[in-house]
């Protein structure tokens, strides 16, 4: 159980069931859920300065930007920031802004421009190292079918926010971190238990954005992926079959299309192949300079 919740980054969850009585276990195990926890939070603290110092330089860029997933549930979704771990930064980029974002935070890591420009069109985001740490940046939720079709700026019309080291952190608001969550869930690349954790939490903590995030869904034509996380994520932790986010989710016909990209993502296929899965978004016209575009960047990749 403390390798699974470990991996799967729920060690304060397990903490704190036991410290409120709620999971019995041995009096030799506390002491180890416990270290496993603190641990967990050391790594939280560094991931959380590094922030601080990302929000410095995008806040002098004049970028667009917000956090979202691990640091900005845990301060906004929880009732304790400290039962919420994660590993790394993730910030949304407004589109507009997003070889802004690259230019302020890796001026001097190497340029690879036909990388860059199959994910400024078609990609998720990029992976920077920074300080040993990594930053998520995310253009899109997803890369291939789901992420062409979403709208990323409807992200930045109003943002929450919460405070490090006396500084104000944007984040996303409550329908669209419920939002990538569930993008998470289902297109994550079998993310864990830590997804469907996410997306539970959310819809508990915050029932007044589930009506809102089914909204952006179906302006997005992503009804299929949340329609999923839901149903995996009342059928992994066994919640109320009566509660109306799930009711919602099986009302959902997930059509051919939609049915055979998620496919490709459950089957945890390559980047290639969960690329391939934007072909069904492009006009047939567009289709011969996305797959140009795609085979230009695996040669520079393997370069």
């Amino acid at each position: 159980m403390r390798m699974q919740c470990r991996t799967d980054r729920t060690a304060g969850l397990l903490a704190g069931a036991v410290r409120a009585g709620e999971i019995g276990v041995p009096t030799e195990q506390v002491e180890l859920i416990l270290d496993d926890w603190h641990q967990g939070l050391r790594a939280c603290v560094v991931v959380e300065a590094l922030l601080v110092r990302l929000a410095m330089r995008l806040d002098a860029g004049g970028v667009r930007w917000a956090v979202t997933k691990g640091s900005a549930i845990a301060h906004l979704d929880f009732p304790d920031p400290a039962l919420r771990l994660f590993a790394d930064v993730d910030v949304v980029i407004h589109p507009d802004d997003w070889a802004i974002a690259l230019e302020s935070l890796d001026g001097g890591q190497v340029r690879r421009p036909r990388t860059r420009s199959f994910i400024r069109q078609f990609g998720k985001g990029e992976t920077l190292l920074i300080d040993d740490t990594e930053a998520d940046l995310h253009l899109r939720f997803a890369v291939g079918r789901f992420g062409t079709l979403s709208t990323m700026e409807d992200c930045f019309r109003e943002l929450d926010s919460f405070e490090l080291a006396g500084r104000a952190i944007p984040a996303l608001s409550a329908e669209y971190r419920l939002l990538h969550a569930c993008f998470h869930a289902t297109l994550g690349g079998n993310p864990g238990m830590r997804a469907y954790r996410d997306v539970a939490q959310l819809v508990s903590a915050q029932p007044h954005c589930v009506d809102e995030m089914w909204r952006v869904a179906e302006r997005w034509r992503a009804t299929a992926v949340v329609a999923t996380a839901l149903l995996s994520t009342w059928d992994v932790l066994q919640l109320r079959p009566d509660h109306p986010a799930f009711c919602r989710a099986r009302e959902v016909r997930i059509g051919r299309t939609d049915r055979d990209a998620l496919a490709v993502f459950a089957s945890n296929s390559s980047f290639r192949g969960q690329a391939r899965t934007t072909l069904s978004t492009l006009p047939w016209h567009q289709r011969p300079r996305f797959l140009w575009s795609a085979w230009q960047m695996s040669r520079e990749a393997h370069s």
